[in-house]
């Protein structure tokens, strides 16, 4: 038996590639010719407008409900936005422990609302008010001698002594 020639296949495959080849140049054509006369082409580099997304928080079930958790209430809620926050807290009224001091003579540390400091080190603390910087000026053998802000504070190990 004598194998088939490749021939009868190749002949609507290279058919088939003229007329997609006549079909394209005749696209590129078209698109070339449709702008209007005297103006220029658009650039073919410009990006579309991208639309903006707008999110509304609804005030109740009426507006509309949360997609995932659509038996929720608590987008509802009413919404408290601080636009011009002020200092919430003054160096009087935060609340600062000396939990204990350490170290050697020559090199003490403090450990002031469960962070360590040695003289001359700032850094934040947590309070009950909130995260606060302080200055930790002199570490003495019973009290610290720490900076709120401006304000100057000395803190023991025993208050009232």
């Amino acid at each position: 038996m004598k194998p088939r020639s490749p021939l009868p296949f190749a002949i609507p495959l290279a058919l088939a590639a003229a007329l997609l080849a006549v079909a394209f140049a005749s696209f590129a054509a078209q698109t070339r010719t449709n702008t209007p006369p005297g103006s220029s082409p658009a650039p073919t580099n410009a990006l579309p407008e991208i639309p903006q997304s707008v999110f509304i928080i609804p005030a109740s079930p009426q507006e509309g409900k949360d997609p995932f958790f659509p038996r929720s209430t608590r987008i509802y809620a009413s919404v408290v936005v601080k636009t011009n926050p002020q200092p919430s807290s003054s160096a009087g009224s935060v609340e600062l422990k000396l939990n204990g001091i350490s170290g050697t003579a020559d090199h003490r540390l403090a450990i002031i609302n469960n962070r360590t400091f040695e003289a001359n080190e700032e850094a934040a603390v947590s309070t009950t008010l909130g995260t606060v910087r302080i200055r930790c000026l002199e570490i003495k053998p019973d009290s610290v001698l720490v900076q709120i802000g401006g304000e100057q504070r000395v803190l023991r190990l025993r208050p009232g002594f």
